[in-house]
């Protein structure tokens, strides 16, 4: 995903990048840039809270079981046990999937099997 602002994450890859510069050629990049392009990454990094970093997790995880053409919409819950949900939605809109989890990978879980199509049969007795 492409964004056209500097968030605390692009802000953070930024001063990332600078160090092998800094390190292989000194004087490309100051210390003094490498060192403050560090401290606003890590104010813009201390601001995000800690919930929204994991929805971000969960985003990645969920995404990951997902077909082309589906959109995966991730939230926080009410419910302790349960504390993340997603929403998996066709190219129309149509839900394909929905599932609460303890945790990103069985949310991420729960979701992939709902997603896969169901076995004719599911392996009844024909009696």
């Amino acid at each position: 995903m492409n964004t056209n602002y500097f968030n605390a994450y692009t802000q953070a890859l930024g001063a990332l990048a600078l160090v092998p510069i800094y390190l292989d050629n000194p004087g490309v990049v100051s210390r003094a840039t490498l060192i403050g392009s560090a401290n606003e990454a890590i104010l813009g990094l201390a601001g995000m809270p800690a919930r929204a970093i994991e929805l971000a997790e969960v985003y990645r995880c969920v995404s990951r079981v997902i077909q082309p053409g589906q959109t995966a919409y991730v939230t926080p819950t009410n419910s302790p046990d349960t504390p993340f949900g997603a929403v998996v939605a066709d190219e129309r809109g149509h839900v394909c999937a929905a599932a609460r989890g303890a945790s990103k990978e069985g949310l991420a879980e729960l979701i992939r099997l709902k997603l896969q199509p169901l076995a004719v049969g599911r392996g009844e007795n024909s009696a």
